[in-house]
Order: C-alpha cells, then sequence, then structure tokens
C-alpha cells in the first residue's frame, strides 16, 4: 500500500508538472510571478543567428578569412561545402562576436543578403531548470523507498518508476545543456558566389554600347 501510494504521487507530480504554466508567465499562482522576477533579474539567453550572402571577385579569401577568423574568436566549423563557382561555410562563434565577425566576412565583395535572427529562451532555459530540480527531489524520493522495501514486487515497480524519473531527467539535462550551448556560440552561414565573367557575345554588345556612349 505504501508502495502504490508513493507511486501514486509521483504520477500526480507529473501531471501537476504537465499543466503547470512555464515559468515567468503571469498567472493566478505565486510561482510564474517568482518565475518572471527571475527572468527580469537574469541577462537574457538568447539564440541567435546570422545569415550572409556575397558576390566575389575570388573565393579563396573568404574562405581564408573564415577559418582564421573562427580560430581568432574560439569558435569552429560545423560544416563546409565549395565548387569552382560558390563556397558555403556555416561556423559557430560567440555569440557577442556574431556582429563582428558577419562585418569582417563583408569586405570581400557585393553583399546581396545579411540578415541577423535572435530567440529568447530565458523562460524556458529557467523552466527545464526547476523541472530538473523537481524531478531530483521525486528521484531521491524513490530511492529512498527502495532501500527500505522488502516485496520483490514493489521493488520491480519502484525500479520501474526510478527508470522513468531517470530518463526524464536525462532527457531535461540534454535539453539544458542544448539551451546554454545554442545561446553561449552563435550560428553564422556564410555563402560566396563566384562573380560572373561576361561570355563573348555579352562583352562585344558591352563594348559596342560603350563606345557608343563615349560618342555623346
Amino acid at each position: 500500500m505504501v508502495v502504490a501510494a508513493v507511486i501514486l504521487a509521483s504520477a500526480c507530480s507529473v501531471a501537476n508538472r504537465a499543466g503547470t504554466p512555464s515559468l515567468g508567465r503571469v498567472g493566478p499562482s505565486s510561482a510564474p510571478a517568482v518565475g518572471a522576477m527571475r527572468v527580469q533579474s537574469l541577462d537574457r539567453m538568447l539564440v541567435r543567428r546570422g545569415d550572409l550572402a556575397e558576390v566575389v571577385d575570388d573565393l579563396a579569401p573568404p574562405l581564408r578569412r573564415t577559418h582564421s577568423l573562427t580560430e581568432s574568436v574560439g569558435g569552429y566549423i560545423a560544416s563546409e561545402s565549395r565548387d569552382d563557382r560558390q563556397v558555403t561555410v556555416s561556423m559557430r562563434v560567440p555569440e557577442p562576436k556574431l556582429d563582428a565577425a558577419l562585418d569582417s566576412l563583408s569586405e570581400f565583395g557585393t553583399v546581396t543578403s545579411r540578415k541577423v535572427s535572435s530567440q529568447d529562451v530565458t523562460e524556458e532555459t529557467i523552466d527545464v531548470e526547476a523541472r530538473i530540480q523537481s524531478l531530483n527531489v521525486e528521484r531521491d524520493q524513490l530511492r529512498e523507498l527502495l532501500s527500505k522495501v522488502t516485496s520483490l514486487n514493489d521493488v520491480f515497480t519502484i525500479e520501474r518508476e526510478l527508470a522513468r524519473v531517470q530518463g526524464d531527467i536525462d532527457s531535461m539535462q540534454h535539453r539544458l545543456e542544448h539551451l546554454r550551448s545554442t545561446s553561449a556560440m552563435a550560428e553564422l552561414n556564410a555563402e560566396f558566389k563566384k562573380r560572373r565573367e561576361p561570355g563573348p557575345v555579352s562583352a562585344f554588345f558591352g563594348a559596342i554600347g560603350r563606345g557608343i556612349g563615349r560618342l555623346f
């Protein structure tokens, strides 16, 4: 009976967490208000992304710059592809260095597109941290109960519940690590296309046009 009561309480706890609003949202209970104050007192956690498209005369200089830049700011190259006409590089750079990195890579030719987007994950991070704390308490209670029961059925029941709770903790920990890493290291995608040289026909008519222009 004791084991059944604990398992039922655990299930109710999970249901309550599932139905509880995220911390930081205004609601009738006091917890969201506390969360809102915590969000205001903490530095905002932003997941930022920069996208740059540029037309260049030579692909080699911007490619070298992407590697030297990421190394100098403590970032890294996530992926890279290239051919004779185009180079595409995806980098991760410290979030405060994103704008300066975009400026540095914009110096090699004609920028055709430059965008910066951001997502505020402060409230979600606080919510995930609170859920982890709650799950840790639940896990500790189950471990304590497991040390006291003697029935084999009770042991199996509690161990099953422990495995479920630990799985939830691991999942939340992975999410928290992802939020922290993506807010610390911004994503920067740069695409460099080689400027197309005019063909013989285009060059011929271009020369005629310039010649006619000089007559007037």
